[in-house]
């Protein structure tokens, strides 16, 4: 766990909530076929709300025909809050944050959608609305074969 990650709730009120999602996922992977990092995401796009899939896309550049479909936030999370026997301090750590996290998101954000983007190397897109701003979340990557 980084050290940002562990004084987190001491500096807390001094973040911005970018800042804060960037060093609860500085160390958080997301677990598939092949672990995929997960990282802040910054919508590069200023609309009302949280966008639609299509407008996602669109947005990302992603041709209509791509596959997609939705992820609520409790099968989001379920692989990352899994606590096994087998757990040491750093998985610990891990879980820790991913819990960290999943409540900053639901605290911070509202409209909180889920989106898979793609086949076998899925892009994962939890976005949400802030009070102040554009649409903000987190991205990664899911291999399914």
């Amino acid at each position: 766990m980084t050290e940002t990650a562990i004084n987190l709730s001491q500096e807390a009120p001094n973040l911005s909530l970018g800042e804060k999602i960037t060093a609860l996922v500085a160390d958080l992977y997301y677990p598939s076929e092949s672990d995929e990092k997960i990282e802040f995401f910054d919508a590069p796009f200023a609309i009302e709300g949280t966008p639609d899939v299509a407008s996602l896309k669109m947005f990302l550049g992603i041709p209509p025909e791509v596959t997609t479909s939705e992820w609520d936030l409790e099968t989001f999370f379920k692989p990352l809050l899994k606590k096994e026997d087998w757990f040491g301090e750093e998985e610990l750590g891990w879980l820790k944050s991913a819990e960290d996290l999943q409540a900053l998101l639901t605290a911070n954000l509202t409209d909180i959608k889920i989106y898979r983007i793609g086949n076998i190397e899925i892009e994962v897109y939890l976005l949400g609305k802030p009070i102040e701003g554009n649409c903000v979340g987190i991205k990664t990557k899911v291999i399914e074969t």
